[in-house]
Protein backbone atom coordinates (compact mmCIF):
# COMPACT_ATOMS: atom_id res chain seq x y z
CA UNK A 1 0.00 0.00 0.00
CA UNK A 2 1.45 3.56 -0.71
CA UNK A 3 0.26 4.81 2.72
CA UNK A 4 -0.31 3.83 6.46
CA UNK A 5 -3.50 6.33 6.90
CA UNK A 6 -6.88 5.37 6.64
CA UNK A 7 -8.90 6.07 3.17
CA UNK A 8 -10.56 9.02 5.03
CA UNK A 9 -7.92 11.10 5.98
CA UNK A 10 -6.59 11.05 2.52
CA UNK A 11 -9.57 13.49 1.05
CA UNK A 12 -13.39 13.37 1.58
CA UNK A 13 -16.24 13.72 -1.05
CA UNK A 14 -17.05 17.24 0.11
CA UNK A 15 -13.38 17.95 -0.09
CA UNK A 16 -13.65 16.77 -4.38
CA UNK A 17 -16.60 18.08 -5.14
CA UNK A 18 -17.99 14.81 -5.93
CA UNK A 19 -21.23 12.58 -4.78
CA UNK A 20 -20.37 9.99 -1.54
CA UNK A 21 -21.07 7.05 -3.18
CA UNK A 22 -18.90 7.50 -6.14
CA UNK A 23 -16.02 8.06 -3.69
CA UNK A 24 -17.32 4.68 -2.34
CA UNK A 25 -17.41 3.38 -5.30
CA UNK A 26 -13.74 4.25 -6.37
CA UNK A 27 -12.63 2.75 -2.79
CA UNK A 28 -14.24 -0.14 -2.94
CA UNK A 29 -11.95 -0.76 -6.69
CA UNK A 30 -8.86 0.36 -4.29
CA UNK A 31 -8.95 3.98 -5.91
CA UNK A 32 -7.50 4.87 -2.32
CA UNK A 33 -3.83 2.83 -3.23
CA UNK A 34 -3.47 5.49 -5.48
CA UNK A 35 -4.62 8.79 -3.74
CA UNK A 36 -1.72 9.85 -1.88
CA UNK A 37 0.15 10.24 -5.63
CA UNK A 38 -2.62 11.70 -7.46
CA UNK A 39 -3.46 14.23 -4.76
CA UNK A 40 0.23 15.06 -4.09
CA UNK A 41 1.16 15.45 -7.79
CA UNK A 42 3.84 13.05 -7.71
CA UNK A 43 2.22 11.72 -11.22
CA UNK A 44 -0.88 13.15 -13.60
CA UNK A 45 -2.77 11.07 -15.49
CA UNK A 46 -3.49 12.21 -18.89
CA UNK A 47 -7.42 12.64 -20.41
CA UNK A 48 -7.60 10.08 -23.00
CA UNK A 49 -9.49 12.09 -25.28
CA UNK A 50 -6.83 14.59 -24.94
CA UNK A 51 -4.80 12.17 -26.36
CA UNK A 52 -6.72 11.21 -29.16
CA UNK A 53 -7.44 14.63 -30.16
CA UNK A 54 -3.65 15.48 -30.09
CA UNK A 55 -3.04 12.62 -32.07
CA UNK A 56 -5.47 13.06 -34.46
CA UNK A 57 -4.22 16.80 -34.85
CA UNK A 58 -0.82 15.14 -35.51
CA UNK A 59 0.75 16.17 -32.09
CA UNK A 60 3.58 14.39 -30.74
CA UNK A 61 4.22 14.05 -27.34
CA UNK A 62 6.09 16.88 -24.51
CA UNK A 63 7.23 16.47 -21.39
CA UNK A 64 4.54 16.72 -18.36
CA UNK A 65 5.84 20.60 -17.61
CA UNK A 66 5.18 21.64 -20.99
CA UNK A 67 1.74 20.32 -21.44
CA UNK A 68 -1.37 22.24 -21.02
CA UNK A 69 -3.58 21.69 -17.99
CA UNK A 70 -6.35 20.13 -20.38
CA UNK A 71 -4.15 17.43 -21.01
CA UNK A 72 -4.68 15.73 -17.50
CA UNK A 73 -7.60 14.13 -15.55
CA UNK A 74 -7.57 15.28 -11.89
CA UNK A 75 -8.96 13.43 -8.54
CA UNK A 76 -12.03 14.51 -8.78
CA UNK A 77 -12.12 13.74 -12.45
CA UNK A 78 -11.10 10.15 -12.06
CA UNK A 79 -13.98 9.72 -9.04
CA UNK A 80 -16.66 10.87 -10.97
CA UNK A 81 -15.85 8.85 -13.94
CA UNK A 82 -15.77 5.39 -11.81
CA UNK A 83 -18.36 2.95 -12.30
CA UNK A 84 -18.71 3.93 -15.87
CA UNK A 85 -16.83 0.26 -17.29
CA UNK A 86 -17.74 -2.20 -14.42
CA UNK A 87 -14.66 -4.19 -12.63
CA UNK A 88 -12.18 -1.43 -13.39
CA UNK A 89 -10.98 1.82 -12.13
CA UNK A 90 -10.75 4.83 -14.83
CA UNK A 91 -6.91 4.32 -14.56
CA UNK A 92 -4.75 2.78 -17.36
CA UNK A 93 -0.99 2.61 -17.47
CA UNK A 94 1.18 2.46 -20.56
CA UNK A 95 4.22 0.05 -20.74
CA UNK A 96 6.16 0.94 -24.35
CA UNK A 97 10.07 1.12 -25.08
CA UNK A 98 11.36 4.46 -25.19
CA UNK A 99 12.46 5.06 -28.32
CA UNK A 100 15.58 7.81 -27.97
CA UNK A 101 17.24 8.71 -24.81
CA UNK A 102 15.99 12.49 -24.47
CA UNK A 103 12.41 11.81 -26.23
CA UNK A 104 10.36 8.28 -26.11
CA UNK A 105 8.68 8.95 -29.19
CA UNK A 106 10.16 12.10 -31.27
CA UNK A 107 7.87 11.16 -34.48
CA UNK A 108 4.58 10.80 -32.50
CA UNK A 109 4.23 7.28 -34.22
CA UNK A 110 3.62 5.11 -30.64
CA UNK A 111 1.30 8.22 -30.23
CA UNK A 112 -1.33 7.37 -32.77
CA UNK A 113 -1.08 4.23 -31.92
CA UNK A 114 -2.02 4.53 -28.58
CA UNK A 115 -4.62 6.79 -29.06
CA UNK A 116 -6.14 4.06 -31.56
CA UNK A 117 -6.63 1.81 -28.82
CA UNK A 118 -7.82 4.54 -26.46
CA UNK A 119 -10.25 5.24 -28.87
CA UNK A 120 -11.63 2.03 -29.18
CA UNK A 121 -11.79 1.94 -25.08
CA UNK A 122 -13.81 4.74 -25.12
CA UNK A 123 -16.71 3.29 -27.57
CA UNK A 124 -18.96 0.82 -27.70
CA UNK A 125 -21.22 -0.81 -24.68
CA UNK A 126 -19.41 -1.29 -21.24
CA UNK A 127 -16.99 1.01 -22.99
CA UNK A 128 -14.64 3.45 -20.25
CA UNK A 129 -16.21 6.98 -20.28
CA UNK A 130 -13.05 9.46 -19.25
CA UNK A 131 -9.83 7.54 -18.89
CA UNK A 132 -6.45 8.62 -17.45
CA UNK A 133 -3.64 7.45 -18.77
CA UNK A 134 -0.23 7.21 -16.94
CA UNK A 135 2.05 7.74 -19.62
CA UNK A 136 5.65 8.30 -17.97
CA UNK A 137 6.79 11.14 -20.21
CA UNK A 138 4.22 13.09 -19.65
CA UNK A 139 3.04 11.94 -16.04
CA UNK A 140 6.24 11.90 -14.19
CA UNK A 141 8.38 15.40 -14.06
CA UNK A 142 11.25 15.30 -16.23
CA UNK A 143 14.09 17.06 -16.95
CA UNK A 144 12.69 19.91 -19.49
CA UNK A 145 15.79 20.73 -21.74
CA UNK A 146 19.30 18.53 -20.08
CA UNK A 147 21.27 18.92 -22.89
CA UNK A 148 21.33 22.96 -22.03
CA UNK A 149 21.35 22.57 -18.31
CA UNK A 150 17.72 22.67 -17.35
CA UNK A 151 16.85 19.97 -14.96
CA UNK A 152 14.01 19.36 -12.75
CA UNK A 153 13.90 21.85 -9.55
CA UNK A 154 14.10 20.36 -6.26
CA UNK A 155 10.61 19.92 -5.61
CA UNK A 156 10.43 18.70 -8.95
CA UNK A 157 12.79 15.58 -7.59
CA UNK A 158 10.97 14.92 -4.74
CA UNK A 159 7.65 14.33 -6.50
CA UNK A 160 9.79 11.93 -9.62
CA UNK A 161 11.12 9.75 -7.00
CA UNK A 162 7.91 9.38 -4.52
CA UNK A 163 5.88 8.65 -8.13
CA UNK A 164 8.66 6.01 -8.92
CA UNK A 165 7.98 4.01 -5.51
CA UNK A 166 4.47 4.26 -6.92
CA UNK A 167 4.88 2.19 -9.71
CA UNK A 168 4.40 -0.85 -9.03
CA UNK A 169 1.36 -0.57 -7.45
CA UNK A 170 -0.07 1.47 -10.43
CA UNK A 171 0.56 -1.47 -12.78
CA UNK A 172 0.11 -4.09 -10.55
CA UNK A 173 -3.48 -2.76 -9.08
CA UNK A 174 -5.68 -5.64 -9.61
CA UNK A 175 -8.60 -2.65 -11.49
CA UNK A 176 -6.25 -0.77 -12.99
CA UNK A 177 -6.23 -1.77 -16.76
CA UNK A 178 -2.06 -2.09 -18.45
CA UNK A 179 -1.40 -1.23 -22.09
CA UNK A 180 1.75 -2.81 -23.15
CA UNK A 181 2.85 -1.52 -26.61
CA UNK A 182 5.15 -4.34 -27.51
CA UNK A 183 4.99 -3.68 -31.25
CA UNK A 184 4.00 -1.13 -33.80
CA UNK A 185 1.50 -4.14 -34.96
CA UNK A 186 0.80 -7.70 -35.06
CA UNK A 187 3.87 -8.71 -37.34
CA UNK A 188 5.84 -5.30 -36.86
CA UNK A 189 8.35 -3.81 -35.19
CA UNK A 190 8.82 0.01 -33.73
CA UNK A 191 11.01 1.68 -35.79
CA UNK A 192 10.77 3.36 -39.29
CA UNK A 193 13.61 3.45 -41.17
CA UNK A 194 13.81 7.54 -40.85
CA UNK A 195 13.93 6.87 -37.04
CA UNK A 196 15.84 3.48 -36.94
CA UNK A 197 18.97 5.23 -39.07
CA UNK A 198 18.67 8.51 -36.35
CA UNK A 199 21.71 8.46 -34.36
CA UNK A 200 20.53 7.67 -30.55
CA UNK A 201 18.00 5.25 -31.10
CA UNK A 202 17.72 2.62 -28.72
CA UNK A 203 16.46 -0.68 -30.94
CA UNK A 204 15.81 -3.08 -27.83
CA UNK A 205 12.65 -4.71 -28.31
CA UNK A 206 10.35 -4.66 -25.98
CA UNK A 207 10.80 -7.83 -23.75
CA UNK A 208 14.45 -7.32 -23.56
CA UNK A 209 14.23 -3.95 -21.54
CA UNK A 210 14.50 -4.05 -17.97
CA UNK A 211 11.47 -1.21 -16.94
CA UNK A 212 8.76 -2.85 -20.05
CA UNK A 213 9.64 -6.34 -18.69
CA UNK A 214 9.09 -5.05 -14.76
CA UNK A 215 5.68 -3.34 -15.89
CA UNK A 216 4.72 -6.32 -17.77
CA UNK A 217 5.44 -8.68 -14.97
CA UNK A 218 3.55 -6.68 -12.58
CA UNK A 219 0.66 -6.28 -14.86
CA UNK A 220 0.65 -10.24 -14.89
CA UNK A 221 0.24 -10.93 -11.30
CA UNK A 222 -3.49 -10.79 -10.60
CA UNK A 223 -5.13 -9.08 -13.04
CA UNK A 224 -8.54 -10.12 -14.72
CA UNK A 225 -7.15 -11.14 -18.77
CA UNK A 226 -9.17 -8.31 -19.61
CA UNK A 227 -7.34 -5.29 -17.89
CA UNK A 228 -4.05 -6.12 -19.28
CA UNK A 229 -3.77 -5.76 -23.17
CA UNK A 230 -0.98 -6.39 -25.72
CA UNK A 231 -1.70 -3.71 -27.84
CA UNK A 232 0.81 -5.26 -30.53
CA UNK A 233 -1.80 -7.63 -31.44
CA UNK A 234 -4.21 -4.70 -33.08
CA UNK A 235 -4.31 -5.05 -36.69
CA UNK A 236 -3.55 -1.84 -38.62
CA UNK A 237 -6.53 -2.69 -41.12
CA UNK A 238 -9.52 -3.30 -38.57
CA UNK A 239 -11.54 -0.91 -37.14
CA UNK A 240 -12.29 -1.71 -32.73
CA UNK A 241 -14.37 -1.12 -29.88
CA UNK A 242 -13.62 -1.75 -26.46
CA UNK A 243 -15.22 -5.39 -26.89
CA UNK A 244 -13.23 -5.97 -29.71
CA UNK A 245 -10.17 -4.77 -28.58
CA UNK A 246 -9.77 -6.71 -25.33
CA UNK A 247 -10.41 -9.71 -27.30
CA UNK A 248 -8.21 -9.08 -29.69
CA UNK A 249 -5.36 -7.97 -27.32
CA UNK A 250 -5.81 -10.73 -24.32
CA UNK A 251 -5.77 -14.43 -26.11
CA UNK A 252 -2.40 -14.97 -27.39
CA UNK A 253 -1.20 -11.33 -26.26
CA UNK A 254 1.70 -12.98 -24.32
CA UNK A 255 0.43 -12.62 -21.00
CA UNK A 256 2.76 -14.68 -18.85
CA UNK A 257 1.71 -16.25 -15.69
CA UNK A 258 3.14 -13.99 -12.23
CA UNK A 259 6.99 -14.89 -11.15
CA UNK A 260 8.40 -15.40 -8.16
CA UNK A 261 10.55 -12.39 -6.49
CA UNK A 262 13.29 -14.73 -7.25
CA UNK A 263 12.48 -15.74 -10.80
CA UNK A 264 11.74 -12.38 -11.82
CA UNK A 265 15.24 -11.41 -10.46
CA UNK A 266 16.89 -14.06 -12.03
CA UNK A 267 15.74 -12.72 -15.47
CA UNK A 268 15.78 -9.02 -14.72
CA UNK A 269 19.38 -9.75 -14.95
CA UNK A 270 19.04 -10.53 -18.47
CA UNK A 271 17.66 -7.16 -19.01
CA UNK A 272 19.25 -3.82 -20.26
CA UNK A 273 18.64 -0.29 -18.81
CA UNK A 274 19.09 3.00 -19.98
CA UNK A 275 20.97 3.62 -16.53
CA UNK A 276 22.55 0.05 -16.56
CA UNK A 277 22.72 -1.44 -13.56
CA UNK A 278 21.58 1.50 -11.01
CA UNK A 279 17.51 0.31 -12.07
CA UNK A 280 17.90 -3.25 -11.13
CA UNK A 281 18.10 -2.60 -7.28
CA UNK A 282 14.89 -0.43 -7.31
CA UNK A 283 12.98 -2.60 -9.92
CA UNK A 284 13.51 -5.98 -7.45
CA UNK A 285 12.32 -3.69 -4.30
CA UNK A 286 9.66 -2.73 -6.30
CA UNK A 287 8.37 -6.17 -7.40
CA UNK A 288 8.72 -7.96 -4.74
CA UNK A 289 6.36 -4.95 -2.94
CA UNK A 290 4.08 -5.11 -5.35
CA UNK A 291 3.72 -9.13 -5.17
CA UNK A 292 3.51 -9.55 -2.04
CA UNK A 293 0.61 -6.84 -1.89
CA UNK A 294 -1.44 -8.04 -4.14
CA UNK A 295 -1.45 -11.87 -3.99
CA UNK A 296 -1.98 -11.49 0.23
CA UNK A 297 -5.03 -9.94 -0.55
CA UNK A 298 -6.12 -12.37 -2.91
CA UNK A 299 -9.24 -13.99 -2.79
CA UNK A 300 -10.50 -14.57 -6.43
CA UNK A 301 -7.68 -14.71 -9.61
CA UNK A 302 -8.70 -15.20 -12.99
CA UNK A 303 -6.11 -16.19 -15.56
CA UNK A 304 -8.69 -16.96 -18.34
CA UNK A 305 -8.57 -17.52 -22.43
CA UNK A 306 -4.93 -16.24 -22.28
CA UNK A 307 -3.62 -18.73 -24.38
CA UNK A 308 -1.52 -20.88 -21.35
CA UNK A 309 -0.44 -24.38 -21.58
CA UNK A 310 1.28 -27.04 -19.22
CA UNK A 311 4.16 -24.33 -18.42
CA UNK A 312 3.00 -22.01 -17.93
CA UNK A 313 0.36 -23.85 -15.02
CA UNK A 314 3.60 -25.16 -13.47
CA UNK A 315 4.60 -21.51 -13.17
CA UNK A 316 1.45 -20.58 -11.65
CA UNK A 317 2.03 -23.73 -9.20
CA UNK A 318 5.27 -22.53 -8.04
CA UNK A 319 3.27 -19.57 -6.95
CA UNK A 320 0.76 -21.33 -5.56
CA UNK A 321 3.19 -23.53 -3.56
CA UNK A 322 4.79 -20.67 -2.24
CA UNK A 323 1.55 -19.90 0.16
CA UNK A 324 1.88 -16.20 -0.96
CA UNK A 325 -2.39 -16.64 -1.37
CA UNK A 326 -3.22 -17.66 2.01
CA UNK A 327 -6.97 -16.14 1.51
CA UNK A 328 -7.60 -17.67 -2.22
CA UNK A 329 -11.23 -18.69 -2.77
CA UNK A 330 -11.26 -18.61 -6.46
CA UNK A 331 -9.32 -19.74 -9.03
CA UNK A 332 -10.55 -19.71 -13.12
CA UNK A 333 -8.26 -20.95 -15.84
CA UNK A 334 -10.86 -21.94 -18.25
CA UNK A 335 -10.33 -21.20 -21.97
CA UNK A 336 -6.77 -22.47 -21.74
CA UNK A 337 -4.72 -25.46 -23.16
CA UNK A 338 -3.91 -27.06 -20.20
CA UNK A 339 -2.88 -30.47 -19.79
CA UNK A 340 -2.28 -33.67 -17.08
CA UNK A 341 1.41 -32.02 -16.28
CA UNK A 342 -0.28 -28.54 -15.49
CA UNK A 343 -3.02 -29.79 -13.84
CA UNK A 344 -0.85 -32.29 -11.73
CA UNK A 345 1.37 -29.30 -10.73
CA UNK A 346 -1.44 -27.03 -9.41
CA UNK A 347 -2.79 -30.29 -7.63
CA UNK A 348 0.14 -30.94 -6.25
CA UNK A 349 0.38 -27.42 -4.79
CA UNK A 350 -3.15 -27.43 -3.44
CA UNK A 351 -2.55 -30.33 -1.75
CA UNK A 352 0.33 -28.98 0.50
CA UNK A 353 -2.34 -26.19 1.81
CA UNK A 354 -1.34 -23.65 0.26
CA UNK A 355 -4.59 -22.53 -0.65
CA UNK A 356 -6.48 -23.88 2.09
CA UNK A 357 -9.97 -21.86 1.21
CA UNK A 358 -9.87 -22.86 -2.49
CA UNK A 359 -9.00 -26.63 -1.38
CA UNK A 360 -11.89 -26.42 1.07
CA UNK A 361 -14.31 -25.71 -2.31
CA UNK A 362 -13.24 -28.50 -4.25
Amino acid sequence: MLSTQPASTLTSATDLGVAEEKLEKWRELGGDDLEPVLASSAFALLDAQWIISHAEAGGVLAHRQALPEEAFLSLADLVEATGECAGSLPVAALSYPWLTKDHPDPLGANLSRVARALKALLTGVRSFRRLGVFWDFGSLHQHPDPINGVMRTDEQNALFKQGLDCLGTLYSHKYTTVLRLTSAGQHGGFFSPLLASTTGTNVAEYFDRGWCYTEASWASLTKNGALSLDLGRMRNEKEYDCRSLIRECVQGGGRRPPLLPSAFAVELETKSFTNGKDDKPLVKRLYEAAFEEQFEAAARLSYADLGWGDAEAVQLAEVLASGAVPRLERLYLNGNQIGDEGYNALAAALKEGAAPSLQAQE
